[in-house]
């Protein structure tokens, strides 16, 4: 488990560092899926670039992992891992249908969202009691909850962020044809 956090953690936290510097990911070229997602309105939640909160999820997970996962920690650990997938798989969906476009980094990032999840299910603490937070019926209304919660919030944050019309992928369109060096040769008459 704390191999899967720390890989999350270093892809989160170089798919971070690429968007602040404003440059392009390794083994994706301008103007491929990467690079679309990398410059849309999807790529900041809540002023931060969203791959800085998916490393700050992943280090938090590794943390719990690294220090024993007691029934709390691991409840702890299960909720974020929940989290991630619904986020992950939101912002696929978006991805997908709204850009129309594909990162493999945000895919593999979100491979290793799951492969923890699983990983958590397989590690599950053994319920002890009726009032148990790790038995199963429970487990399976947290975790809706959690990813309810998720991707609830998450559309609210960008639906109340979203620029009208086609603003936002002009915007992006501009910034990528500006970085790129793009020049127009062409007339109107």
């Amino acid at each position: 488990m704390a191999a899967l956090a720390a890989a999350g953690l270093a892809i989160s936290t170089y798919l971070t560092a690429t968007k602040l510097a404003g440059g392009t990911l390794l083994f994706c070229e301008t103007g491929t899926g990467c690079d679309i997602v990398q410059a849309s309105r999807y790529a900041v939640f809540l002023g931060a670039p969203t791959a800085a909160w998916g490393a700050t999820l992943y280090a938090a997970v590794l943390v719990l992992a690294l220090t024993g996962l007691a029934p709390r920690r691991w409840l702890g650990a299960f909720v974020l891992a929940v989290a991630a997938v619904a986020f992950s798989a939101y912002m696929t969906w978006l991805s997908l249908f709204e850009l129309r476009a594909v990162c493999p980094w945000c895919l593999v990032d979100a491979g290793i969202a799951v492969a923890l999840l699983v990983v958590l299910l397989v590690r599950r603490p053994a319920a002890r009691g009726r009032r148990a937070a790790t038995r199963p019926a429970r487990l399976v209304g947290i975790g809706l909850l959690t990813a309810l919660v998720t991707v609830v919030f998450a559309a609210g944050v960008f639906t109340a962020g979203a620029p009208s019309g086609d603003a936002g992928y002009q915007e992006a369109l501009a910034r990528h044809l500006k970085a790129s060096g793009a020049i127009f040769y062409g007339a109107f008459w």
